[in-house]
């Protein structure tokens, strides 16, 4: 018995050391799930419009789901104070996106040292969530022919303390430098495109910075401001102005200065001027279904820095609007309205009613109503493409006489119907078959012309460019060889796309095709006057008989009114050309 008895007070204590080391297994287990239940990952891509688009993906536990509920179901993402002023504003930025597709807007909060994009979420039932927070920041602070300066907040402040937060930074260029240490770069054929690293339990905010060389330079004119002015009237009359300010922002000249896309029975009232009159544009087919694209010239060629001013005028066809009159109310739904094609720094929108102070306008899901003031007005800052094309609602109360009758319903359904008659002709007229290709066919060969002559342009012009560049020593004789050899190639191939496309015209209409050749023929010798002005300028100054300064005084003065004399004999060419379409 007294071997039982030793055996028994053995077992016991082991048996209360395995019970107290599972509860404190069970404990520690707990513990770190309570702890560690918010985990989140910054994902940023950045493409070479210069945009950097996060997508932070939260991964949400008890003691989350336990704070937010505490917080009033309000989550906040800590930024810098640079950061708000380059904020993408989007149909889908910045937003809060749940599991069950619900779609929370995200308001900027202002405070002292930081600001915060702020989330009231919906109340949720359970212990697990998970939720995507979208936003994009604007790149375009610095930027050169070679490369485009980014500085990327590394998101690690919340109003709820994450577990860890992991970054990844991913572009479509290549990575040539980066300021914050130990991260660990990700490698695509032995280039950087991308970072990555992990950050335990940080409080604040940090930032990166760098540079990204993109295959394509960023060359183009941006869009400062954009000042939309849309007038409805009773009659059913929808009239659209834009007021646009651009930049060139670039290292050549430039004289394509704007994109727009729009639908194509729109394409046909658009009319762009500037102060002197108006401009020059050329219309072809979107990829886009029952969309164009109309591309605008400046008046003259634009150099780095330089800005312009311009004027977009339209007005939208019934086809273009859903109009409805119910409860005393007239309703014109706008759809399908135009975009520049790229991000607008500043964007405000208005819109009138004329005659009107009491009525309502709808902009996504906002509806506000317009008491005392005859226009309605929005401003917001790095407006996306999707921003500018939203469709637009408008309600209205039409005056009303005796015996409950308005006239102005009535004389608006009468217009309508008579511009739906002209329109059910016009698309009969346009539906024949032969007529529709023989359209295209002539539209194609303009563009065709103009999309040559100024590839061929914009490379003789980089050629003297980079003539003039060899011949101070700024750059070395392999570069120049190799950009040379580049620019003579493309010129070739532009030379051999405008022959043939003159040869097409010609054989479209034989008396046109024959002007367009001349014209072209006088571009040509002009052209090679221009070309002979620099060479003979580059061989004084190498043959001694003109100073360093005196050449780079001649060779601005000469690069800069080449390009202007090109232009204006290829203007010509376009003139003879579009007679096709008349």
């Amino acid at each position: 018995m007294q071997p039982r008895g030793k055996t028994g007070c053995t077992l016991i204590p082991i048996l209360v050391l395995i019970l107290v080391s599972s509860l404190l297994s069970s404990v520690k287990t707990s513990g770190q799930f309570e702890s560690s239940d918010l985990y989140v990952h910054v994902k940023v891509n950045m493409n070479e419009e210069a945009i950097a688009v996060f997508n932070v993906n939260l991964t949400m536990g008890p003691k989350t789901i336990r704070a937010l509920r505490e917080a009033n179901w309000t989550f906040k993402i800590q930024l810098p104070k640079w950061a708000a002023p380059n904020l993408v504003s989007s149909i889908d930025m910045p937003k809060l996106f749940l599991e069950n597709e619900t779609a929370v807007t995200m308001k900027l909060e202002e405070a002292q040292d930081y600001d915060y994009l702020v989330a009231e979420m919906p109340p949720f039932q359970g212990e697990r969530l998970n939720a995507t927070v979208r936003f994009g920041l604007v790149q375009r602070d610095n930027i050169t022919e070679d490369y485009v300066g980014f500085k990327l907040p590394v998101l690690t402040g919340f109003s709820i303390m994450p577990e860890y937060v992991n970054f990844t930074f991913l572009t479509t260029g290549a990575i040539k430098g980066y300021s914050l240490q130990y991260f660990n770069p990700i490698f695509l054929n032995n280039t950087v495109i991308g970072l990555w690293n992990q950050y335990f339990r940080t409080k604040t905010v940090g930032n990166v910075t760098g540079r990204v060389v993109f295959s394509k330079s960023f060359d183009r004119c941006v869009i400062k401001n954009l000042a939309r002015e849309i007038t409805v009237t009773e009659q059913l009359q929808v009239h659209v102005k834009d007021l646009l300010k651009l930049r060139y922002v670039g290292n050549s000249f430039k004289s394509e200065i704007l994109k727009i896309n729009v639908p194509t029975n729109i394409s046909q009232s658009v009319r762009v001027k500037d102060a002197l009159g108006m401009l020059q544009i050329y219309t072809s087919a979107s990829t886009i279904a029952n969309m164009s694209t109309i591309t605008v010239y400046s008046r003259y060629s634009l150099r780095p820095g330089q800005e312009y001013e311009a004027i977009v005028e339209y007005s939208v066809p019934v086809k273009n609007m859903l109009v409805s009159s119910s409860g005393g109310l007239t309703t014109i739904r706008l759809i399908g309205l135009p975009n520049y094609t790229d991000i607008v720094n500043t964007y405000s929108l208005n819109v009138k009613v004329e005659g009107k102070k009491d009525w309502k306008i709808a902009t996504g899901s906002t509806v506000t109503s317009i008491e005392k003031s005859e226009v309605f007005s929005i401003t917001m800052s790095n407006a996306m493409p999707d921003m500018l094309a939203q469709p637009l609602q408008v309600s209205f109360s039409p005056v009303q006489l005796e015996a409950g009758k308005s006239i102005s319903i009535f004389l608006g359904l009468l217009t309508l119907l008579i511009l739906m008659v002209a329109e059910i002709f016009r698309e009969e007229e346009a539906a024949k078959p032969v007529e529709a290709k023989a359209g295209k066919e002539v539209e194609r060969l303009v563009n065709d012309l103009v999309e040559a002559l100024r590839e061929k342009i914009d490379c003789e012009t980089l050629m003297e460019e980079i003539k003039v560049k060899n011949a101070v020593g700024k750059i070395s004789p392999k570069e120049y060889r190799e950009r040379i050899g580049e620019y003579e190639r493309r010129t070739s191939r532009a030379e051999k796309k405008i022959l043939k496309t003159i040869n097409e015209i010609s054989q479209v209409n034989i008396r046109i095709g024959g002007e367009v050749d001349r014209r072209y023929r006088v571009f040509d010798e002009i052209n090679s006057d221009s070309r002979n002005m620099i060479n003979s300028t580059i061989e004084r100054f190498k043959g001694g008989r003109i100073t360093r300064s005196v050449f780079e005084n001649l060779a601005g003065k000469y690069l800069k009114e080449n390009k202007k004399r090109r232009e204006t004999a290829a203007n010509d060419v376009y003139s003879a050309a579009e007679k096709l379409l008349s």
